[in-house]
């Protein structure tokens, strides 16, 4: 089972889509749940209109060259950093914009590496038997939180002094939050972790959040019954974006970390997914398959002024955005 739900976990977050893809993931809908409905933001363009990156640089996952790379976007340019026959998943820019972390199987597992955003300086950072996925930045530079085997982690950022967060419970009696679960990011005093469960038994993900010691776990988004996946703190820390499979549709949608005035962002009939902050709070950039094939796109916390930022072939996804 804990190797089915690391494939669910991977395939959330953009990475081995192959895999097992949660498209096919029955919806409330299907299952015939009712839950409370969130406020609804009016429908928004699709997007057509092309923009620059606004602000700063991000780093994101893509398949264009028929590979898994992390390429650097800047309003200059689009630079594949890696550039190895691997696959190179799920980027996380330093909280300065000089280092980005990422997953890679070069050596067969999944482990972290490190490398400078000019491609420079690759290093590994994990080499455990298990995969280690969704590396994610303290606000201070100083931690790395991952998933691992079902479990969050955090480590030193030069790898060292790992330590577990959580731990996975029997998907059939687990309380919410405490399935296997991957990190979306840190709240901005470094406190907290935002993270989401997967279980495969339920059908659903809820969106959590804990202290980086493991205590203090909290509910943030159960209901409806579906999946709820790909959490990320506002730079304020009122808010956190997220993922939400319901009504036969992936949509972007905010919430506060107490869990209310959960909110849709989008409205497209296009796959909308991993939706992160800019630095300064005053974008969401997100991955949308509203052209045929997965490009970047930007918009406004509000769901307003939306662009796509990228345009390839193949499906860039899994952004993160850095000074």
């Amino acid at each position: 089972m804990m190797a089915t739900l690391a494939m669910v976990l991977v395939s959330a977050c953009g990475e081995g889509e192959e895999a097992l893809d949660l498209t096919a993931v029955p919806s409330p809908t299907a299952m015939g749940t009712v839950g409370p409905s969130p406020t609804i933001v009016p429908a928004t363009p699709e997007g057509t209109v092309e923009a620059s990156v606004p602000i700063g640089k991000i780093a994101f996952h893509s398949r264009r060259d028929g590979n898994g790379e992390i390429y650097l976007l800047t309003p200059e340019s689009e630079v594949n950093i890696t550039n190895n026959p691997a696959e190179d998943a799920n980027p996380s820019l330093s909280p300065d914009g000089s280092k980005i972390l990422f997953s890679s199987g070069l050596d067969g597992t999944f482990h972290i590496y490190i490398v400078n955003v000019d491609g420079s300086g690759l290093a590994k950072l994990t080499d455990d038997p298990a995969d280690d996925l969704g590396p994610r930045w303290s606000p201070d530079d100083k931690r790395i939180a991952f998933s691992r085997a079902g479990a969050l982690y955090v480590m030193d950022s030069d790898g060292s002094n790992v330590r577990q967060v959580t731990e996975p419970k029997p998907e059939a009696t687990a309380p919410p939050c405490e399935t296997g679960a991957f990190v979306g990011g840190w709240s901005p005093d470094g406190e907290r972790l935002a993270f989401y469960t997967s279980s495969l038994t339920r059908n659903q993900g809820e969106i959590c959040t804990v202290n980086v010691d493991g205590s203090d776990l909290r509910v943030v988004v159960s209901e409806p019954p579906g999946w709820h996946v790909e959490p990320a703190w506002s730079p304020n820390g009122e808010w956190i974006v997220y993922r939400s499979i319901r009504d036969d549709n992936h949509e972007i949608y905010i919430v506060h970390p107490d869990g209310t005035s959960d909110t849709r962002l989008t409205n497209s009939p296009a796959m909308d997914i991993e939706p992160v902050w800019s630095p300064d709070g005053e974008w969401i950039v997100f991955s949308s398959s509203r052209t045929g094939s997965f490009d970047l796109y930007i918009m406004r916390p509000d769901g307003s002024d939306v662009a796509r930022i990228t345009n390839s072939d193949g499906k860039d996804s899994d952004p993160s955005w850095g000074p």
